[in-house]
């Protein structure tokens, strides 16, 4: 009888001492969710914020289409040939849905025009050659 009571005493020792080890709630591992939806209001001025983190990655000119710089252009450059080293240096644009949604998520500021001293975009600010972005008047020449 005592060999029975000393292996149930061990039994809830050992039953015990593991509901102790455990943790009381699981703790499940999702990545953190990122908010990056627009502030319509602001607390201290009521106005429409911009989102910051489109304002540092892309870069908008001015008839409209927005551009930004190939992801991972600066690691593992030994690996990369050179082909893919100089097209990693460039920017791209992106799609109009994409420009859409981040129009939506910047003020008409950013929007509007800008003119910085020795601008780099200067020459592709302008698009002459598509009818719904020129801004001169085309003169048309019959033959």
């Amino acid at each position: 009888s005592w060999q029975n009571n000393l292996s149930i005493r061990s039994l809830s020792t050992t039953i015990l001492s593991n509901s102790l080890n455990k943790p009381l709630l699981k703790t499940v591992l999702c990545p953190p969710v990122l908010c990056r939806t627009v502030t319509k209001f602001s607390l201290r001025s009521g106005k429409r914020k911009s989102v910051k983190t489109v304002l540092k990655r892309f870069y908008r000119l001015n008839w409209g289409i927005w551009i930004r710089t190939i992801a991972g252009r600066h690691k593992h450059l030994w690996r990369k040939s050179k082909d893919r080293r100089i097209r990693s240096k460039q920017h791209v644009f992106i799609n109009s849905t994409q420009s859409w949604m981040l129009d939506r998520m910047v003020t008409k500021f950013w929007k509007r025009q800008k003119y910085y001293i020795d601008d780099p975009y200067t020459p592709y600010h302008t698009r002459e050659e598509f009818l719904f972005t020129q801004r001169k008047c085309r003169t048309l020449i019959k033959q």
